[in-house]
């Protein structure tokens, strides 16, 4: 969760400040190239001399796609990173544009060619251009190499607070314990973002003696550093922390409570009920959504009235979690309201509801699924063959075959699936033909559920599914029909 926090805010905010005008060219000059190297190599290096600042981003990216091959390319590369001209850089196998520059390519690059760039990137966060030094600590952080740790220790002292906060993140990358001391000290640095990125670090090293200086973070003048203090209290899971977290549902920033009550989750404690029971009454709905989501990850059954009051809530948001959460817990008080929750007009609520219902497996629940085979949603008709599946209904079977021709991939899947749990032998039939499906995992799962019916192991073999069925159909059949059926 703190990685897909910081690639999603810190780091872009970095970055996106490191596009401008300014062109530069690898140190060496292009006539000094070494005509002795790889071809593609040396056809690469000479277009990073290239005019166009999207030629210089293209190359540099291509020579990262090419790592270790491209070690003959490091020295270019690095003479490249105060390149920020802003580009649009398409991404041809990923069908997407990234907004970049052909220094931040470059530093992706080095970083994927690995420790043999290491020397000239620890060099270059001594550069006296700021840009050149986030993006040398972004190189290394992609490097993840332990040698880089003495370099950006160092480095953490840098004057500039975006070199500092890159320094930290890549130190927290590379989870070298020897990094925990000067990221503790971080903590106190006067920019709210060196603080964020060494909270990020330490989280990411997992050392749980960094625990109290975290604690101590959720007094922190700013709310996105007290938030990431609280998550990555959750992810050290240390239960000396439960009070003072606990303490923090009270703070006003609502990011931060939200953040609580998801680390409260985490820990999983009992003494945690109360305090989340009394968050369902918060005025954010993020609040309420997390404080029930926590409670269905500690399955308290002392919380289950109050899960089953969020049901009504105002917010869909809310009321989404707290299906799962009471699917997690596996409430039988629940499964009424989640039988009429079937019924709504809204995908999302109807397949959520699916999902919990099938957690649950109680039977009577088939009979708000089966109709959901049909609806004109795809995700709700896998979701509801998914929950038949779980709850494993003999009724279930004929629809879920009918379900084995659905045009939606998900829907024929999470059929092929089902009816493997399901475990009745009339699906083998209609299951051995799903070993042709266009959709290879769907072929797998339906080699899969053949085993588990059957016994027996012929992978995706159709003809001998074919034969061995023909001569054992009759015994599995007669078994089941005298409510004999082994499987």
């Amino acid at each position: 969760m703190m990685r897909k926090i910081f690639r999603g805010a810190l780091t872009l905010a970095i970055l996106i400040n490191l596009v401008g005008l300014a062109w530069a060219q690898p140190d060496i000059p292009k006539d000094k190239i070494p005509a002795d190297m790889p071809s593609q190599v040396k056809a690469a290096i000479q277009d990073l001399y290239s005019p166009e600042a999207a030629t210089r981003a293209q190359t540099a990216h291509k020579l990262g796609e090419m790592e270790e091959e491209a070690k003959p390319a490091i020295p270019y590369l690095a003479g490249l990173l105060g390149d920020d001209q802003a580009v649009e850089l398409e991404i041809p196998q990923a069908d997407i544009t990234n907004s970049t520059s052909p220094g931040i390519e470059a530093a992706v690059a080095l970083g994927r060619i690995g420790p043999a760039a290491l020397d000239p990137v620890a060099k270059a966060l001594k550069d006296k251009n700021d840009k050149v030094r986030i993006l040398a600590a972004a190189a290394l952080e992609e490097m993840a190499d332990p040698k880089a740790v003495d370099p950006l220790i160092i480095a953490l002292k840098d004057p500039n607070p975006d070199v500092q906060a890159t320094v930290a993140r890549a130190l927290g990358q590379i989870n070298d314990p020897q990094a925990v001391d000067p990221l503790i000290k971080a903590l106190q640095d006067k920019s709210a973002g060196v603080r964020a990125s060494a909270i990020f670090a330490l989280a990411e090293i997992g050392d749980i003696k960094a625990a109290p200086a975290i604690t101590k973070a959720l007094k922190d003048k700013d709310p996105k550093v007290r938030r990431l203090a609280v998550l990555a209290l959750g992810e050290l899971r240390t239960p000396k922390a439960l009070p003072a977290i606990t303490e923090a549902l009270k703070d006003k920033d609502a990011s931060v409570r939200a953040g609580v009550a998801w680390a409260l989750g985490e820990l999983g404690d009992p003494k945690a009920v109360k305090p989340l029971v009394d968050a369902l009454k918060d005025s954010d709905p993020q609040v309420r959504g997390e404080a029930v989501a926590a409670l269905g990850n500690i399955q308290n059954p002392k919380a289950e009235d109050a899960m089953l009051a969020m049901l009504k809530d105002s917010d869909q948001s809310v009321r989404l979690q707290a299906m799962r959460a009471l699917g997690e817990l596996g409430s039988p008080k629940a499964v009424k309201p989640l039988m009429e929750a079937t019924k709504e007009d809204n995908h999302s609520v109807k397949s959520a509801a699916a999902l919990a219902l099938g957690r649950i497996g109680d039977p009577q629940a088939g009979q708000a699924l089966l109709p959901l085979l049909q609806d004109d949603n795809a995700y709700v008709r896998g979701m509801a063959a998914n929950a038949l599946g779980q709850l494993r209904l003999f009724r279930a079977v004929r629809p879920l075959v009918a379900a084995l021709q659905d045009k939606d991939p998900f829907v024929r899947y999470n059929a092929v699936v089902a009816l493997g749990k399901i475990g009745y032998p009339q699906a083998v039939r209609p299951l051995i033909l799903k070993l042709k499906d266009e959709n290879s995992c769907i072929r797998e799962a339906a080699a899969i559920s053949l085993q588990e019916i059957t016994g027996k192991s012929f992978a995706q073999d159709q003809t001998q599914w074919n034969k061995y069925w023909e001569a054992n159909k009759e015994t599995f059949l007669s078994s089941c029909a005298k409510g004999l059926c082994k499987h």
